[in-house]
């Protein structure tokens, strides 16, 4: 009997036919899990660091002011908190949500990679909603805490009166772009989860 394979084309068990692709239901090569995670735990420990460096933001400063009328010098203590802000206060509020929910997804996922087949394709679409709704919250956050700072750093005397204190209290503004920086970093993790998700569903 002769055999139905030619020379040189032999065909590994369990492989489609040539030009076919894999079945959709079965699971995705392991790189393909591992980026997303990776880019989870960038996020948990990006919004961390950011939501603790925000919220213990504060620096206590002595400044000396001197009186025009009596020539009196007089030493005054200006204390500088992130609390101080609604947009610093937001800023924390967000990221800590976002750490949550990367914690809570980041476990889900683990579990569901486990089951056989790849269980995780089954909530893709509702942690890629979430995915999205994470990337308007960090940069909203962002946003509202940059403009607070820029204010900090430059005032806003024409329009609402507001002295700048970065020159007074660099070491606060400091800490407040710091965290601002890494936040926006969780941000772009958010986003390259959002494309990868689009990316998966185009190749379905």
């Amino acid at each position: 009997m002769e055999s139905q394979f030619r020379p040189g084309f032999d065909v590994a068990p369990g492989a489609p036919p040539a030009g076919q692709p894999y079945a959709s239901g079965a699971p995705p090569p392991s790189s393909a899990r591992l980026l997303p995670n990776i880019l989870r735990v960038a996020a948990i420990v990006l919004t961390f660091i950011s939501a603790v460096v925000m919220g213990a933001a504060r620096q206590t400063t002595t400044v000396v002011i001197n009186d025009p009328i009596t020539g009196v010098f007089t030493s005054l203590s200006v204390h500088t908190k992130s609390t101080y802000s609604a947009a610093y206060v937001y800023f924390v509020v967000v990221n800590v949500l976002v750490f949550c929910y990367s914690v809570v997804s980041l476990a889900l996922t683990l579990m569901m990679s486990n089951k056989a087949g790849g269980g995780v394709s089954s909530v893709s679409l509702p942690f890629s909603v979430a995915d999205l709704a994470a990337v308007v919250l960090l940069f909203s956050g962002n946003g509202a805490a940059a403009a607070i700072s820029v204010v900090a750093e430059q005032g806003q005397q024409r329009l609402a009166g507001w002295e700048k204190i970065c020159d007074i209290g660099g070491g606060f503004c400091a800490r407040v772009n710091a965290a601002i920086v890494l936040s926006m970093f969780a941000a772009v993790a958010y986003v390259a989860l959002v494309v990868l998700a689009m990316a998966s569903a185009r190749r379905l």
